[in-house]
C-alpha cells in the first residue's frame, strides 16, 4: 500500500470509529434524559408525598391539642364531681354527728324575711349548725337545773 492509500484507509477507519462513539454517547445521553426524567418524576411524587405527610402530621399534632385540652376539660369535671361528691360525704357525716341533714337546710335566706332580718346574720348551714348545736345545750342545762331544783 502506498501512503495516500494508508493515509486513506487510517482516515475511513477513524472516522468510522469516531461516528461509532458518536453513536454510543449519544444513546447514552438518550438513556441519562430518561433517566433525568424519571428522577425528576420521583422527586416530584416525593415532594407531594412529603407535603402530604406534613399535612397530616400537623393534623394530628392539632387533633392531640385538642384531645388533650378535652382531656385536662374532663379531669377538670371529674375532680369538681369529686370534690362534690367529697363535700357530700362530709355534709353527711356532720349531719349524722348533729343529727340534722345539711341536705334539708335552706342555703338562701327566704325572700320575705331578707328585709325584716338586717342584723341578723346571713342563715346559712353552717350558721344554722352553730345555732343548733347553741340551743341543745342551753335546753340540756335547763334540764338539768330543773332536775336539781
Amino acid at each position: 500500500m502506498s501512503w495516500p492509500q494508508n493515509f486513506v484507509q487510517s482516515y475511513v477507519t477513524h472516522k468510522t470509529v469516531r461516528e461509532g462513539e458518536k453513536r454510543s454517547l449519544l444513546r447514552r445521553n438518550v438513556e441519562l434524559k430518561k433517566e433525568c426524567a424519571h428522577l425528576e418524576e420521583q422527586d416530584q411524587q416525593l415532594s407531594k408525598s412529603l407535603t402530604k405527610v406534613m399535612d397530616a402530621r400537623e393534623r394530628l399534632i392539632g387533633r392531640q391539642r385538642d384531645t388533650q385540652s378535652s382531656l385536662e376539660r374532663l379531669k377538670a369535671v371529674i375532680r369538681l364531681i369529686q370534690r362534690d361528691q367529697m363535700i357530700q360525704v362530709t355534709m353527711t357525716a356532720t349531719a349524722t354527728t348533729t343529727g340534722v341533714s345539711l341536705l334539708s337546710l335552706p342555703w338562701i335566706k327566704p325572700s320575705g324575711t331578707a328585709a325584716a332580718t338586717h342584723t341578723v346574720p346571713p342563715a346559712g348551714p353552717s350558721m344554722l349548725l352553730q345555732q343548733k348545736t347553741l340551743v341543745m345545750p342551753q335546753s340540756q342545762t335547763q334540764s338539768q337545773a330543773q332536775s336539781n331544783v
